[in-house]
């Protein structure tokens, strides 16, 4: 069950990436990077909005669903949502008392992108909480699609940023929409002990997710403070090139693992199991993406980003891209660990302080180092927030590490850097033809190494799924 759900998650996620991808490459290419400076803003800012006023009703529904299949927390849920966007629109024009130069313009965009783009995320949440993968990856490329089509169209009317910002959410909403008309089970009623429930959970989340959000965005609009929006424009698309893949693909092991993982806390003895499966999943899939976008930066530039990018962007990538693996480690496994405890102040105690230590090192190296002084704060950010992260793990419910996995997939992955590197070596330019070679070396290295060392049983499974295919094809 683990990797058939994994497999249509991943599926989903790539060709949503690959749809990412498009958009960016495209984007570059049709803005300039003070344009595409005001849609990185106002995503920023949307970011924020959705973990203020959000997050709790995503984290409360992703836990407590996929625990109790027979409860509908549906209609909780949206009734919960409902309240949340009125205080959301209640709440947004105080920012006008602080800074009464903000376009209001960009706030309102920002507010329709949160709105749109959250009760999407509620509404996969719940097919996700649901072991509903096919349903999930639909909904996924009906908005991927929507969004990039809508925001071609926007940038073709000359509307610049604004344009992009007004796609997403019009993106977002055809998702909504579709999500409410596919499933035509009885939506349950409005439940006060549910909504309790849901707010108990959530509303301390509050604060991490603010933290996150606060943290994901401050750097960009750092950036933007201290450089300008050009500089914003560069480091964004340097921040979004790992977030689009390795985000991505790691988001897709979360939606397979994570409810399994909340489920198997009813089935004694197996909570420990299912972890130490997301976790070599987890690292299995994410590591050559990883070394992949690091070692081969000048190449996916080269081919993917606009020539105004590209020498900034190559420069950057393999600091965001090593920041953006612990990242990934700590958000998508050791904080599992606060919510499988039910400790949700923890879990806020370390977002926020690596909100801080974002903040201060932001502000220090950005000043002294420029644009790339943002890259190496985010690394140093995310560094301190993982060991932070472990430190407090063991306060809660310790999640495990196990060392085979991991000298597994880092043979695996230093086959794939040599592999990359010496072909790197042998090929000329940045082209297309150059990113197909160097791509095509370093995956079959990894593969290799990977089947040779089992690493997350891929020898086993490709050969029972080799058994299987045998003895159908000869009639057994």
């Amino acid at each position: 069950m683990l990797n058939r759900h994994f497999s249509i998650y991943l599926v989903s996620y790539i060709l949503s990436a690959a749809m990412g991808f498009f958009a960016v490459t495209a984007y570059t290419r049709l803005l300039t990077p003070a344009e595409y400076g005001v849609y990185v803003v106002g995503m920023s800012t949307a970011g924020i909005l959705g973990a203020i006023f959000f997050a709790w009703i995503k984290l409360s529904v992703s836990r407590y669903q996929a625990m109790s299949a027979e409860v509908d927390f549906r209609g909780t849920a949206m009734a919960g949502f409902a309240l949340t966007v009125l205080a959301m629109c209640a709440a947004s024009p105080l920012v006008f008392l602080f800074r009464s130069d903000v376009s209001v313009e960009l706030v309102l965009a920002s507010m329709f992108v949160a709105i749109m783009s959250n009760g999407f995320d509620v509404g996969q949440e719940f097919e996700r909480a649901k072991f509903r993968p096919f349903r999930f990856a639909a909904i996924s490329m009906v908005r991927s699609v929507a969004s990039v089509g809508f925001g071609l169209l926007g940038i073709w009317l000359g509307w610049g940023g604004m344009g992009l910002l007004a796609a997403f959410g019009l993106g977002s909403l055809t998702g909504v929409i579709l999500n409410l008309v596919s499933d035509r089970a009885r939506v349950a009623s409005f439940s006060r002990s549910q909504f309790m429930q849901l707010a108990r959970y959530g509303l301390p989340l509050t604060l991490a997710g603010l933290s996150v959000a606060v943290y994901s965005a401050s750097d960009r609009l750092i950036v933007a403070y201290l450089l300008g929006k050009d500089s914003a424009g560069i480091f964004g698309v340097a921040a979004d090139l790992p977030r689009q893949f390795m985000v991505m693909i790691a988001t897709s092991v979360a939606a397979a693992t994570v409810p399994m993982v909340f489920r198997s806390l009813s089935e004694r003895g197996t909570t420990r199991e299912r972890l130490t499966e997301s976790f070599e999943l987890l690292l299995v899939v994410v590591a050559p993406v990883a070394v992949w976008l690091a070692l081969a930066a000048d190449q996916v530039t080269g081919t993917l980003v606009g020539v105004d990018f590209r020498g900034g962007v190559a420069a950057l990538l393999p600091t965001l891209v090593l920041a953006r693996f612990f990242g990934i480690a700590n958000q998508f496994y050791v904080q599992l660990s606060f919510q499988l405890a039910e400790r949700p102040f923890m879990l806020a105690a370390q977002s926020f302080l690596t909100l801080v230590v974002s903040v201060a090192l932001m502000f220090t190296m950005v000043a002294g180092y420029g644009i790339y002084g943002a890259a190496l704060a985010t690394l140093a950010t995310e560094v301190i927030g993982f060991v932070v992260a472990v430190v407090l793990m063991h306060r809660a419910h310790p999640v495990p590490f196990d060392v085979v996995s991991l000298a597994g997939v880092a043979a695996s992955a230093t086959a794939m850097a040599a592999a990359i590197l010496l072909a790197r070596s042998q090929v000329h330019g940045t082209g297309i033809a150059a990113l197909i070679i160097v791509s095509v070396a370093g995956g079959l290295a990894y593969v290799a190494v990977t089947w040779l060392l089992n690493v997350a049983n891929v020898r086993t499974l490709s050969l029972r799924i080799l058994r299987t295919f045998n003895r159908k094809a000869l009639g057994v």
